[in-house]
């Protein structure tokens, strides 16, 4: 474990936060995380988001600084989810850690009770069937977004929805806005 990650601004600005370096968290570089908050400028605010594959909880954090008031953090691995409830500890805002698997969280959130969700799924994963299974829960509000880090550059058959894709080295970040 090692405290090389950052809260990059807002109201936890530069505030350490532990990480495990090994095969099962992939942290997300500062550069990307930039570019990710700076897409969605103001859209944080007093918003409800779902980190759903949190890690050490970077993203979900980033955004309570940011302005959303209230997160939810899914991680299925404990060794990984007690390193997010520590980095979590210092957190004013409502937070929420599910230490179990990410198709029993979207099964137990209630309906239309999540503004964004930021998908970070270890690239094996199948970003599609995530995606699917996501708007089939039934769990996003009129209005949300997904915004999505991968591997591979998202091509996916939305309807109804606005996607702005972005690339950062061997990273590709997608911002998916829909209305129901």
């Amino acid at each position: 474990m090692s405290l090389d990650a950052r809260v990059i601004a807002g109201k936890y600005r530069h505030r350490k936060l532990l990480t495990l370096h090994n095969e099962i968290t992939r942290a997300t570089k500062d550069r990307v995380k930039e570019a990710l908050f700076s897409a969605l400028n103001q859209e944080l605010e007093g918003k409800v988001i779902l980190d759903l594959f949190a890690g050490t909880g970077a993203l979900g954090i980033e955004a309570l600084s940011r302005g959303a008031k209230r997160a939810i953090f899914c991680e299925n691995n404990e060794e990984v989810s007690a390193i997010l409830k520590h980095n979590i500890a210092f957190i004013e805002e409502e937070t929420v850690v599910l230490t179990k698997s990410y198709e029993h969280v979207l099964s137990e959130i209630g309906e239309r009770s999540i503004d964004i969700i930021f998908l970070d799924p270890p690239y094996a994963y199948n970003i599609h069937t995530i995606i699917q299974e996501i708007l089939a829960a039934n769990i996003l509000k009129d209005a949300y977004i997904i915004a999505v880090e991968t591997d591979k550059e998202l091509v996916i058959p939305l309807n109804d929805v606005k996607i702005k894709k972005y690339k950062y080295g061997l990273t590709h970040v997608a911002i998916i806005r829909g209305i129901k």
